[in-house]
């Protein structure tokens, strides 16, 4: 295609629009759309971006660039996109701001957008009071941003991440009425699930092994959610140290030879926990032996193929991926690219843990 007008015409019936819709969308009457895709005229340049938005292309691609530097450039915001944990925030930030303006009809990287923002709002540079705890301005930019994925985005899994970090932000500004709106928006249980469709079709062994695999993801599922009771917990409340003892126990009790492969990451969590509401109740002692076994856990975390060995789940074999991701990642602490051992020794800088300082047991631990 060797014009503007002959690439909007082909993408305008690719989506399956006419001329009036594509024109309705971008406050243009049908005659211009027309003039454009005759060669007679060509769009504004301000009109560019929308267009592409509404083509679902990038800009680049829209004005006819190099298919082999368009298709090298996508898969470099892929990489950023898909691993932005290993990257700096304000680096991340403006590679997905680069990522929208040149894919502006690309949800996932307006997504990912979004969740920068929410996380830069923290950084001080973008606050205007020092004083605050995030910038609000940020927060509104990140609400904005998902909230145009939610209403346009027909993928699921990226509307849904877009559900899920507008609420955060609702919650991080202490709005949480406008936060239970998007709580709302996602469903309890389906009535109909792969697990139920793959009971009734499976047999024997076969059968066995599913209901092993869904019994593992539901463990994890219901550990996940003891550990949302406790993490963000300040101190050793009741309710705090029966959740950190039903986590623990439910995994004891599933691998009663102590080979918890992956589970040994929701240890580590449980027992730096531990050892936080210790030191804040003056155990000091008690603190290091938690950081201890915290650390002897980390040594233990699985990669590659393995086998659970004892247990309901004896026999059933999971391939880790070592992708050195606890279940909670300390923003300012951790750094994704290193190996867990080494995270959590960077976690024992924690202010929480001064009080252990002076303490042998504790250097020795930060050896």
């Amino acid at each position: 295609m060797n014009n503007i007008g002959q690439r909007i015409k082909a993408l305008r019936k690719k989506n399956g629009m006419t001329q009036e819709r594509l024109a309705d969308h971008l406050g243009v009457t049908d005659k211009a759309v027309s003039k454009w895709e005759c060669g007679l005229t060509a769009p504004d340049l301000a009109l560019i971006m929308p267009l592409a938005r509404v083509l679902q292309v990038s800009a680049d691609e829209l004005l006819g660039g190099n298919p082999a530097e368009i298709d090298e450039r996508r898969a470099e915001f892929d990489e950023r996109c898909d691993n932005h944990l290993k990257y700096d925030t304000k680096e991340n930030y403006a590679m997905a701001r680069m990522a929208v303006n040149e894919y502006p009809a690309d949800y996932k990287y307006l997504s990912w957008l979004a969740l920068c923002e929410m996380y830069v709002a923290y950084c001080s540079e973008y606050k205007a009071d020092s004083t605050e705890p995030f910038s609000a301005e940020m927060m509104e930019c990140a609400i904005k941003h998902n909230n145009t994925v939610i209403a346009e985005c027909e993928d699921t899994k990226i509307r849904e991440k877009a559900i899920w970090n507008a609420m955060v932000c609702y919650a991080n500004m202490g709005r949480h009425d406008e936060a239970l709106k998007y709580a709302e928006m996602f469903p309890r249980e389906a009535p109909l699930t792969r697990d139920k469709a793959m009971e009734l079709c499976l047999q024997g062994d076969r059968l066995t092994e599913y209901r092993k695999w869904s019994a593992y993801r539901q463990l994890r599922n219901l550990c996940a959610a003891f550990s949302r009771i406790y993490w963000f917990a300040e101190s050793g409340e009741q309710y705090a140290i029966a959740a950190l003892d039903a986590e623990e126990m439910m995994i004891e009790t599933a691998f009663p030879d102590g080979n918890y492969l992956d589970f040994h990451k929701n240890l580590c969590c449980i027992y730096q926990k531990r050892a936080e509401f210790a030191t804040r109740a003056g155990d000091c002692g008690k603190a290091v032996e938690c950081l201890r076994r915290m650390m002897e856990h980390a040594q233990k975390i699985p990669g590659g193929e393995m086998c659970f060995t004892s247990g309901a789940l004896a026999g059933l074999s999971v391939k880790f991926e070592q992708d050195n991701m606890l279940p909670y990642v300390i923003n300012g602490v951790d750094d994704v690219n290193r190996p867990i051992p080494e995270q959590l020794k960077n976690r024992l800088k924690l202010e929480i843990f001064d009080p252990l300082r002076g303490r042998e047991d504790f250097a020795a631990l930060l050896g």
